[in-house]
């Protein structure tokens, strides 16, 4: 059976997002509707996606919740984020919060910990804003707005003490990396300053995520938790991109009864992802079902895979942590989440169509948008 696709544009997520998937026609000239929809409202268990939620760090700070959009009511608390740098939405090289800005040199404001914006600048190549290269090292991406003619040649980033050396910088995307350049804590400060004094300017700086739409995890002590919860999943999807070879043995979703394991998605090497200690998963990896990929060759690759798994019972205890291995392990993973979504049943001949449209169709009209 094909499935036609349809567009989730127009849900309002703060309703029961699900409740307004159409009902779709099958393929040729029947008009009879697919099943899929119905069966979807009928056995989501938890829907989670960062972007359409239209989650930030400052929201996520006042509400540490990803919203579930199925309507079910099971947030998912995000434990132990700073909702900042490498840890919270986007992922961003450093904190700008953390950044000095003596008030004598210029008027910065700092509106966030990825985004300033600088009104004057009063200190001639004194830094109004930097940071101490021996508190660490810096590797920023931002993009700049702001520099006029009056203004361009003048705002410039500076990254040595002696004041000779500097970057002068033009509306657009700006890099720099101390590390590439062999900066030590000898070198004193990098940061934005002047050439010659700007009483009254409006130059944005606002950093680029380095992964735009997702929760980025530290792999120290950040983890999710399923809330309202009583039993588990058969049918789990989640869209990553493990950061690095650090996530080897590390686990990105873990649901446990009391004293035991039962399904867990670890990213054990040499093993095929992710069906280590769970030999009755099945697992796909974009919608294609896996035989040969080994989890590390999935790091820094943004992938959804998809894990089914009908030998989990359903009984209470169940506990769904997201990034880790239970509560009372660690095992915590680096990576950016960017959604999921699970069902405690997967589809049977009974149901009108097979595991495999079910899966296409998640990824097509669901998760994959």
């Amino acid at each position: 059976m094909k499935v036609n696709t349809i567009s989730l544009n127009s849900v309002r997520l703060n309703t029961i997002a699900l409740n307004h998937i159409g009902e779709i026609r099958s393929g040729g000239g029947a008009s009879k509707p697919s099943p899929i929809p119905q069966w979807i409202r009928e056995h989501v268990v938890f829907y989670y996606d960062v972007k359409k939620q239209g989650a930030t760090n400052e929201t996520l700070k006042e509400s540490a919740y990803l919203q579930d959009l199925s309507g079910k009511g099971r947030r998912m608390k995000l434990n132990n984020f700073l909702f900042a740098e490498m840890s919270g939405v986007g992922g961003y090289n450093d904190n700008f919060l953390k950044w000095n800005s003596p008030s004598s040199y210029g008027n910065v404001e700092k509106v966030s910990s990825s985004e300033v914006v600088i009104k004057s600048l009063l200190g001639v190549q004194k830094g109004v804003l930097y940071i101490d290269l021996s508190i660490k090292a810096v590797n920023i991406r931002c993009h700049i707005t702001g520099i006029t003619k009056e203004i361009e040649g003048k705002f410039v980033f500076q990254y040595n003490k002696q004041g000779n050396k500097h970057i002068i910088l033009k509306d657009g995307d700006f890099e720099f990396d101390s590390e590439s350049l062999s900066l030590g804590s000898e070198n004193g400060w990098v940061g934005f300053t002047t050439l010659e004094v700007i009483d009254n300017c409006n130059i944005t700086i606002t950093q680029i995520p380095e992964y735009p739409g997702a929760v980025v995890t530290d792999g120290v002590d950040d983890y999710g938790l399923v809330e309202n919860l009583s039993s588990g999943v058969k049918m789990l999807f989640m869209t990553v991109n493990p950061i690095g070879d650090y996530n080897s043995r590390k686990d990105y979703y873990s649901q446990i009864k009391k004293y035991g394991d039962d399904f867990r998605v670890i990213a054990y090497p040499n093993d095929i992802a992710y069906n280590h200690e769970n030999p009755n998963n099945v697992t796909y990896i974009n919608g294609v079902l896996n035989k040969s990929i080994y989890p590390e060759e999935l790091f820094d690759i943004k992938h959804t895979f998809t894990i089914v798994n009908n030998a989990v019972p359903l009984s209470e205890d169940r506990t769904c942590v997201f990034f880790r291995y239970n509560l009372d392990g660690d095992y915590y993973s680096r990576i950016a989440f960017y959604n999921s979504i699970a069902f405690d049943s997967i589809p049977t001949e009974a149901d009108g169509f097979t595991e495999q449209e079910l899966i296409d169709y998640v990824l097509t009209n669901i998760i994959g948008q």
